[in-house]
């Protein structure tokens, strides 16, 4: 994977990032036990293959429905 300076940082970030928009289960708040198990785990699958690619920019918004809570359970249980 090819890293960039951010900005005016020195901080060196993956020329491709992995984009978290599309990870969601609804574009609406869903309590978290509605969300299927399989897209859970469809879920935390890419992100673990992003992580083993290089790729450790992940992103999300808060306008991405259940994106931010769905990755907020797997991204505690990742080496930092």
């Amino acid at each position: 994977m090819k890293y960039r300076r951010f900005g005016r940082t020195n901080v060196q970030i993956p020329v491709i990032s992995c984009g978290g928009m599309r990870y969601q289960h609804k574009w609406q708040d869903v309590a978290p036990q509605d969300i299927p198990r399989a897209n859970q785990e469809n879920l935390e699958a890419c992100i673990h293959r992003a992580l083993e690619l290089g790729i450790n920019h992940i992103e999300t918004a808060r306008g991405y429905g259940t994106s931010e809570m769905q990755l907020g359970a797997v991204l505690p249980h990742l080496p930092r």
